[in-house]
């Protein structure tokens, strides 16, 4: 079995490979130069969702501790 090197094609063999399909856009951006914009909205909307949820179970215990007859 003869095993052959697998090194990458040079420019020079092949010629330069285009990606027209997205560079003929205008609107294309190249998505490593893309920055990442997070809303804030969605960033905190995890955080609002477990502090109501504290929040409630703390108004109930509290509702149901001070209905217990006292001792």
């Amino acid at each position: 079995m003869v095993l052959e090197q697998n090194v990458p094609a040079n420019a020079e063999e092949h010629g330069l490979v285009l990606d027209t399909t997205h560079d003929l856009h205008q609107d294309h951006v190249d998505p490593q130069l893309q920055v990442v914009r997070q809303n804030i909205r969605v960033a905190l909307l995890p955080l609002a969702i477990i502090a109501f949820t504290l929040i409630a179970f703390i108004a109930a215990a509290w509702t149901f501790l001070t209905a217990l007859p006292a001792s």
